[in-house]
């Protein structure tokens, strides 16, 4: 059952980005003005996704899951989650240390939308399976050993 809500993780902050790059288009004065809305609806998508990761790990689910029904199958294991989790912190970081050291320019709005659309492609890469396994499974297993329980 935890398993089908893997497409969430990398979902909120992509369905975010989306969302937020189209109110953009259509009321641009208006969305360029409300900087602060703007970045906590980020910065509560990546929480949200972070969260899921953490029950996800907590609970030490595995397994092969299809993204509606077609061709890309998300893999979770214990690196993935791993890595996803550390993943979204850093971003959940950047975030947040943009809201309080940026000045609200015109660009803003913008940055926030392609912070958003990298941390939901970065969260889909590290579920992709083998081709990523191949990068960081040697040092997420290392670390394993050492016995660093989350």
């Amino acid at each position: 059952m935890l398993l089908n809500l893997i497409w969430l993780i990398p979902g909120f902050p992509l369905i975010a980005s989306v969302f937020i790059a189209l109110l953009l288009l259509s009321f641009s004065k208006t969305m360029n003005r409300l900087t602060k809305p703007v970045s906590y609806f980020f910065i509560i998508s990546i929480t949200f996704s972070e969260i899921i990761n953490f029950i996800l790990l907590k609970k030490n689910i595995s397994g092969n899951n299809l993204l509606f029904g077609s061709n890309f199958q998300l893999v979770v294991d214990r690196q993935a989650l791993i890595v996803s989790e550390s993943i979204g912190l850093i971003f959940l970081v950047i975030m947040l240390f943009s809201v309080t050291k940026l000045e609200r320019r015109n660009g803003y709005v913008r940055y926030f939308i392609s912070l958003g659309l990298l941390s939901g492609l970065v969260y889909l890469f590290s579920f992709s399976g083998s081709l990523f396994h191949n990068f960081y499974d040697p040092l997420i297993s290392s670390i394993d050993k050492t016995g660093i329980s989350f």
